[in-house]
């Protein structure tokens, strides 16, 4: 299974022709939306665009996505929100976790940690991608190159059920790939020279990443 994943869209239509390259690029199976899709309100006509792509969209909610984003996803054609939600594609099990740490940065969709992370951890296994807005602490989640950001409960829930593949945003500066535990990570956040990632799951062979 080949995947285009991109987070912090904040619904600028310019990222369109991004993904649409993305996807060309990467011959994608599926795209996934790591949060941030939206900017607090409006993004119509970037969502009548996901809901169009000839591949399925899966997606959660970031800090700036308003709550009515899942429920546009839950009557969409095309999108599915993987909040608590598995979803399966092309034999590869997705699932993921909507919103985002309440601090160091101001949230629309803030979430409990430990409540939220409890419901999530029977659901994940060795063999499932992870979808989370915020990377887990002390991995692809450094601010200005300065300190880290990322979520310390789901870096430990990574490293206690060893997903193969978590993919996240929110720390822009921090696009890249990195490792939690046995867990490969991609912040695949959008912005200048950054334009996604490539996510390829083949069976008998570990996860693969290009940045594209």
């Amino acid at each position: 299974m080949r995947i285009y994943a991109a987070a912090d869209l904040h619904g600028k239509l310019r990222y369109i022709p991004v993904i649409e390259e993305g996807i060309q690029q990467s011959r994608a199976d599926a795209v996934v939306l790591a949060g941030d899709v939206l900017n607090y309100r409006g993004g119509r006509p970037l969502l009548a665009f996901l809901d169009a792509l000839p591949v399925p969209v899966f997606m959660v909610r970031g800090n700036s996505d308003p709550a009515h984003l899942e429920r546009w996803a839950a009557g969409s054609r095309n999108v599915c929100s993987l909040h608590l939600n598995p979803a399966a594609c092309h034999g590869v099990e997705l699932v993921g976790v909507s919103g985002t740490l309440p601090l160091p940065f101001h949230s629309r969709a803030g979430w409990h940690e430990p409540r939220m992370l409890r419901q999530l951890t029977p659901l994940l296994h060795s063999r499932s991608i992870l979808v989370a807005h915020p990377p887990p602490y002390g991995c692809c989640d450094q601010v200005m190159g300065r300190f880290h950001a990322g979520s310390r409960g789901i870096s430990r829930m990574i490293r206690e059920t060893r997903p193969a593949v978590m993919i996240c945003g929110h720390i822009h500066e921090a696009s890249g790939v990195g490792r939690a535990g046995n867990t490969l990570v991609v912040n695949c956040a959008l912005g200048p020279n950054r334009r996604g990632a490539m996510v390829v799951i083949a069976d008998g062979q570990a996860p693969a990443v290009d940045m594209l």
